[in-house]
């Protein structure tokens, strides 16, 4: 039986001109239902004190999933009731709710089931989010970046390449402008820098994000050229050297990897 009650008629009532015998119910052996939950133990806190009865320490407990996720609630065992696991030990257990931040422990509920492989939890950034592991645009992002952050410190270095490039153009008069003095002239040319800006800047934007300059553009360093010293006959039994090119006889030819650092 879940529990029985014990009828007593030591208890009554009187009033008036009549008396009545009331029973007590005593629901000893009532098992408590709760819900049921399980993680590991990350931190126990004890915290002891004393009241008018003596001595008491009470326990208290947080959780988190094999990914690292921290349950926000405070599990708490009660006073002078120990906990027989560690921190680190993967437990469950059933709870009732008691308020918005703490939740109470069932006693004789807990047990130590085989634990699941834990996760590394995923890295943080300085907001408390998680940090974007790969991007579309940027490729893979680490550290404590989002792609937010890249996208903004991109965007803000290229706006300053855009504009240095735009001062130089008009320090150099490469840059064709409205030539009129007056305050209609003025306000022309306002725009066309900022439109000369803000096209650049976008441009180098999506130069740096996606490196498409790389594959459309020659390296000239590439380019095999002569160098105006004499080498020294290169080993037999070594793989035989690039043949220079003869045309130019003021560079200095490449030099060959070996694969060391």
């Amino acid at each position: 039986m879940g529990f029985y009650a014990e009828m007593a008629l030591e208890e009554s009532v009187s009033g008036g001109d009549y008396s009545c015998s009331l029973p007590v119910i005593h629901t000893r052996g009532r098992k408590k239902m709760g819900t049921r939950i399980e993680g590991f133990v990350k931190k126990i806190f004890e915290k002891s004190g004393r009241s008018a009865r003596g001595a008491w320490t009470a326990h208290s407990f947080k959780i988190e999933s094999a990914q690292g996720e921290e349950d926000k609630y405070f599990y708490q065992l009660g006073f002078n009731n120990p906990p027989k696991f560690d921190e680190g030990d993967f437990i469950s257990f059933e709870y009732e709710d008691k308020d918005d931040t703490a939740r109470t422990f069932i006693k004789g509920t807990g047990n130590k089931p085989a634990p699941p492989e834990k996760e590394a939890p995923p890295a943080k950034n300085y907001k408390g989010a998680a940090t974007v592991k790969s991007s579309e645009l940027f490729g893979d992002i680490g550290g404590y970046n989002t792609e937010d952050d890249i996208r903004r410190m991109s965007y803000s270095s290229c706006r300053g390449d855009a504009i240095s490039v735009v001062g130089l153009l008009l320090a150099n008069d490469a840059l064709p402008m409205s030539g009129a003095k007056a305050k209609a002239g003025q306000a022309k040319r306002f725009a066309e820098i900022n439109a000369m800006v803000d096209k650049l800047t976008v441009e180098y934007f999506f130069d740096a994000a996606s490196g498409r300059k790389i594959d459309i553009i020659q390296d000239g360093g590439t380019v095999d050229v002569k160098a105006d010293i004499d080498l020294p006959d290169s080993d037999e039994s070594a793989p035989p050297a690039p043949t220079p090119a003869d045309n130019d006889p003021d560079a200095i030819p490449p030099e060959e990897e070996d694969g060391s650092f």
